[in-house]
């Protein structure tokens, strides 16, 4: 049998949730059409008892199977995660726990499990360990498309052939530096973001997300957007400067800041490695930055959990946020994120005059939006006075 008759050798097993009959017809329309289009799809529902049992029909199918395909759902989502009375779904806790070990046995590098959703609004259930997966929404041509391509082994965008490299000039670039750079912080964009606080997100099998929060979805996926099209979805020459200050600082309510600017040595790498002339004492350079300053509870334990996850995986993505009206919580907007290596995690007491992020120690100056937390603590010494 030819390659062009059906998928590349392996069979492709279907790991779901019986949420209701239509769900249940769903999966089952979705098995036919990939098999009807030569992907060798295996689904429970093809089976009347397996001779060995569920649960070793289960487990055989999962590691023989060169794909899985795991079709989330808010109640597959829960089973996978734990998150339900011991009475129900046994069999998809039982894919989601072999799932899992087949993830951690490979070191969390994943290339078999992929997450499907039949409609928009289920990726927001995609199980925490495939998060950082593509995801295939086969409710929509293009996505089912995507995923077909991605079981039969055939890009879904050719890669053109390699062409010869351009001659380099013969004469050196001689550029005005400054012209060229551009500060990542648009203060526009940023007023109308309303930058209010920072989150982070805690995994075991991956490096953890540290997550600006915003009020305005709209302004807050710009930011990142342009971000993306500047550094790429990996902050390759750390361009982005993050740095969480610890300590008081004068005319601040407790907590610590986080700044947000350029790394501009590194910035000048990359354009120097681009072939552009840099004269550090001829060229002028303007920066811009950003200053949160954060407010937790006492006793507030999520900074040291990043801290922690951080020295352990030593990188971290950086992620935007939507925070509710009344900044109970946030949503955060993993499709945006920038994967990077360097934080700066700094005390105020070891920062000079002239110190990058000496500006933190002036900031008490500036009135802004308080956290929840901090209003309450001023009111609390409103009160005292």
């Amino acid at each position: 049998m030819t390659s062009e008759s059906h998928a590349e050798s392996g069979e492709v097993f279907i790991s779901y949730s019986w949420d209701n009959e239509e769900h249940v017809r769903a999966v089952l329309d979705l098995s036919n059409r990939l098999r009807a289009e030569g992907v060798d799809c295996v689904l429970d529902q093809y089976e009347e008892s397996p001779p060995e049992g569920w649960p070793r029909w289960m487990d055989r199918k999962i590691r023989d199977a060169k794909f899985v395909l795991m079709v989330c759902t808010e109640t597959y989502y829960r089973r996978v995660m734990g998150d339900t009375a011991a009475e129900e779904g046994h069999g998809v806790k039982w894919e989601g726990g072999l799932i899992y070990q087949y993830i951690y046995n490979a070191g969390a590098t994943n290339t078999k499990f992929i997450p499907v959703v039949l409609q928009k609004q289920d990726k927001t259930f995609i199980p925490t360990p495939l998060q950082s997966a593509t995801h295939y929404d086969v409710s929509t041509g293009s996505g089912y498309d995507r995923l077909y391509s991605r079981l039969v082994g055939r890009p879904h965008t050719e890669k053109p052939k390699l062409g010869q490299l351009r001659p380099l000039p013969k004469k050196d670039v001689k550029t005005n530096f400054s012209v060229f750079l551009s500060t990542p912080i648009d203060p526009a964009l940023w007023d109308e973001a309303k930058w209010r606080g920072v989150f982070v997100r805690i995994y075991e099998s991956g490096p953890p997300d540290l997550g600006l929060a915003f009020l305005n979805e709209t302004a807050a996926r710009k930011i990142f957007e342009q971000w993306h099209r500047r550094y790429g979805d990996r902050d390759a020459f750390e361009e982005l400067r993050i740095s969480i200050i610890e300590g008081n600082v004068q005319g601040e309510q407790p907590g610590y800041s986080v700044h947000v600017g350029i790394d501009l040595e590194n910035t000048i790498k990359r354009y120097r490695e681009a072939g552009l002339t840099v004269n550090s004492d001829r060229d002028g350079f303007l920066t811009l930055t950003r200053i949160h300053r954060m407010n937790p509870s006492p006793g507030s334990k999520n900074l040291e959990m990043f801290k922690q996850a951080y020295r352990y995986f030593k990188a971290y993505t950086l992620i935007p946020g939507v925070l509710k009206p009344d900044q109970s919580d946030v949503l955060p907007i993993h499709d945006l994120g920038i994967y990077k290596i360097t934080i700066h995690f700094r005390r105020v007491e070891d920062i000079g005059p002239n110190d990058e992020d000496s500006i933190v120690l002036h900031s008490g100056s500036v009135e802004r939006p308080l956290t929840e937390f901090g209003k309450k603590q001023r009111g609390k010494k409103k009160k005292k006075s």
